[in-house]
């Protein structure tokens, strides 16, 4: 499921993620199920669910609110933020590259839980001269939402604002962004176990719904600790890669007219290739995929050609010789490519597969383990 573009903020696209209708609607429907009756008596069943959606809406505007304040510190730097997403636990800025420095990582990840303690602050002493009861309500959830949010996210459970908080520590005392990276992942991973465990003490002593929340909640912070953790490694391994060190210069290329029965005869058949290049005197004429290949119906493959059911070298995703190998992990990732072209002057340099390039990972890896 992707997440949908509901707007734009100052170049920010904002998104949301499918699985935050659903948050949405268990929100409303506990606060209007059980924490408003419980707390406010007599209102009418309409009274308690329009409260309640009005509270769950505005509680995903300060969760907003939380994330543009970690966009904004970030913008100022520097680091632009083309997308925050909201979805099921809650929001995430997507910054365009890692801090430079502890110091600016240190004052990106502080500026949202920062943001949740005002919020918190403020509407606590609204909530004290509210109008009525079915507003103190809305500020008094807020408050205290805003509360829990802010204190949840300075636990150093990587990748939560705490663990970036912890991260920008530990690098400015190793000096080693990788290595602050990796000491952050652990200790994140051991907050993700403590929490499940918590969540599955509450579970059997017949706190289902909170035992269930605090297990999923620990196994999304485990998965992103570990995600967070390898995206460094990877960088790390790839960092003074270009493509021109990864490509295979020992490119087998077809001309246009080959027939399509011999690419599946010899080339998808015989060598297990999922795409080749289709090159005219070593000038890149475009790529012919095994998606290509099965559009065009089976009795047909002896007459066509692959000229005639590429994809055109203007359409294709290519690199120069000096592309930063990230750049390359990132485009075949990005667009679900098996292999790039690598391109020089409209001419057929070498082709750098995804395999080759994640094999070359996890040699430099394997290396690194053994020193």
């Amino acid at each position: 499921m992707r997440a949908v573009t509901i707007a734009r903020l100052g170049g920010i696209s904002i998104k949301v993620h499918p699985s935050w209708l659903l948050i949405l609607a268990l929100v409303s429907w506990t606060l209007a199920d059980n924490v408003f009756p419980d707390t406010y008596a007599g209102w009418s069943t309409g009274a308690y669910w329009a409260i309640g959606v009005a509270s769950a809406l505005l509680l995903f505007v300060t969760v907003l609110l939380h994330e543009l304040a970690h966009a904004v510190v970030a913008i100022r730097r520097g680091l632009p933020v083309p997308t925050i997403t909201l979805f099921l636990f809650g929001g995430v800025s997507h910054l365009s590259r890692q801090p430079k420095t502890a110091r600016e990582e240190f004052a990106i990840a502080i500026a949202g839980p920062l943001t949740s303690i005002a919020i918190a602050l403020i509407a606590g002493v609204a909530s004290l001269v509210a109008p009525n009861d079915k507003v103190e309500a809305i500020l008094t959830y807020l408050a205290t939402v805003n509360a829990i949010l802010a204190i949840f996210n300075l636990l150093p459970g990587f990748p939560l604002d705490g663990g970036r908080v912890f991260r920008s520590i530990a690098w400015g005392k190793t000096k080693s962004f990788t290595r602050a990276t990796m000491l952050a992942g652990r200790v994140g991973e051991t907050c993700a176990y403590i929490m499940m465990a918590g969540g599955l003490i509450l579970f059997v002593f017949g706190f289902a719904i909170n035992g269930l929340w605090f297990l999923l909640i620990g196994w999304f912070l485990l998965s992103a600790a570990r995600a967070e953790a390898g995206g460094v490694k990877l960088e790390s391994a790839l960092s003074k890669l270009r493509a021109r060190d990864l490509m295979d210069v020992y490119v087998l290329s077809l001309p246009p007219e080959t027939p399509l029965q011999v690419v599946v005869d010899e080339h998808v058949l015989g060598r297990g290739d999922r795409a080749v290049i289709i090159a005219d005197k070593g000038s890149v004429r475009g790529i012919l995929t095994l998606s290509d290949l099965l559009r065009v119906p089976k009795e047909q493959w002896p007459e066509r050609t692959a000229g005639e059911f590429m994809t055109p070298s203007e359409q294709l995703s290519t690199v120069g010789p000096e592309t930063p190998a990230i750049e390359v992990l990132a485009l075949i990732g990005q667009k679900s490519l098996n292999q790039v072209p690598v391109i020089s002057d409209g001419h057929l340099l070498g082709v750098i597969s995804r395999k080759d390039l994640m094999d070359r990972v996890q040699h430099t890896e394997t290396i690194r383990g053994a020193r």
